[in-house]
């Protein structure tokens, strides 16, 4: 009888301590690189030991974005639509740099050839970021200071991006189909 209570003694530590790691892990990269954005889990895609995805809106225009974050190499991959139907994808690396400057970064969407561009330091001088807009998303590989990155964008709820805005650049016709209001203007550019 006291293995058994020992046993569940250790089990019960073991998943509490587990349990916390998850919750600490999962807080710290819910607040990495905000940006002034109030980030939450696409529960769907939550990974708890890895790196899931996340959600927010814009304050400004309610505009959808998601991210994933990886902590270990401080890089934040950012996939939001733009104004005319393509998606725009930012990789942010949280690193102290000088304004305006640049480094080198290897890229490759949706697998095409790797081709060579910079990463421009943000002017809060917190991080470098590498912005690139494209019609479909599928894949991104990307290296720089000998780190290696693979995102699969199969993966992702693009298509919730894309049906988010066109409800947004259409919300008169929805407000009609459900008699509803209090939708999202379109306030970008």
């Amino acid at each position: 009888m006291k293995l058994l209570i020992r046993i569940f003694l250790i089990l019960t530590i073991f998943t509490f301590a587990l349990g916390s790691t998850a919750l600490w892990r999962g807080f710290k990269q819910l607040h990495f690189v905000e940006k002034g954005l109030d980030w939450s889990w696409l529960w769907e895609y939550y990974l708890p030991f890895s790196n899931g995805l996340q959600v927010t809106r814009t304050q400004d225009t309610k505009q959808l974005l998601l991210r994933r974050v990886y902590l270990e190499e401080n890089i934040v991959i950012f996939v939001l639509t733009t104004f005319d139907n393509k998606l725009e994808v930012d990789i942010v690396n949280k690193e102290t740099c000088e304004p305006k400057s640049n480094k080198s970064i290897f890229i490759s969407f949706n697998h095409q050839p790797i081709s060579h561009s910079f990463m421009t330091c943000e002017s809060s001088g917190e991080s470098y970021i590498y912005r690139a807009i494209n019609k479909r998303l599928k894949s991104v590989e990307f290296s720089f200071n000998n780190h290696n990155f693979r995102e699969d964008f199969t993966q992702w709820p693009i298509s919730k991006l894309k049906a988010d805005q066109f409800k947004q650049q259409h919300s008169n016709f929805f407000e009609k189909q459900r008699g509803a209001s209090g939708s999202y203007q379109w306030l970008r550019d």
